[in-house]
């Protein structure tokens, strides 16, 4: 190192000396170096991830979907023993590298639901209108059937 250097980098410690405050001020940029390389590790997980989070969306979107109504229509009166089974209309979703690609949650193809108590033709009609209420769907593809 040459003389000048060394003077240059002398007077360079000096000046951060004279600073007030100097440690708050390293805090706050490795705070923000910290942040910007946070983001940037954020941004390139959900990136790669993305199909199977929306596949685990769909699929909790499905389940909370079943479970809704098997609690409604368990509500019905003369109605017990729910189970409700949901189809997807998987057409519209794509396979890449076996993910499944979808651009929009897949439109309910069709519902099948078991219960006792719906042998009766007034209380059968009660779910095929609750379930028609809930879920936009014709009632060509709704099946009920009892469990008893």
């Amino acid at each position: 190192m040459s003389d000048n250097e060394k003077k240059s980098g002398f007077k360079f410690l000096e000046k951060l000396k004279k600073i007030k405050h100097i440690e708050v001020y390293i805090a706050i940029i490795f705070i923000v170096v910290l942040l910007l390389i946070y983001m940037s590790n954020f941004n390139n997980s959900s990136g790669t991830s993305s199909s199977s989070s929306t596949e685990m969306t769909v699929t909790a979107y499905i389940e909370n979907l079943e479970t809704r109504l098997q609690e409604i229509l368990s509500n019905i009166g003369g109605v017990s023993d729910v189970k409700v089974l949901i189809t997807l209309d998987m057409n519209t979703a794509s396979v890449d590298n076996s993910n499944i690609i979808l651009d929009k949650f897949p439109e309910i193809k069709g519902v099948l639901i078991t219960a006792k108590g719906v042998e009766n033709t007034a209380i059968k009609l009660k779910v095929l209108e609750a379930v028609e209420a809930v879920i936009d769907i014709t009632n060509g593809n709704i099946e009920i059937l009892s469990s008893e």
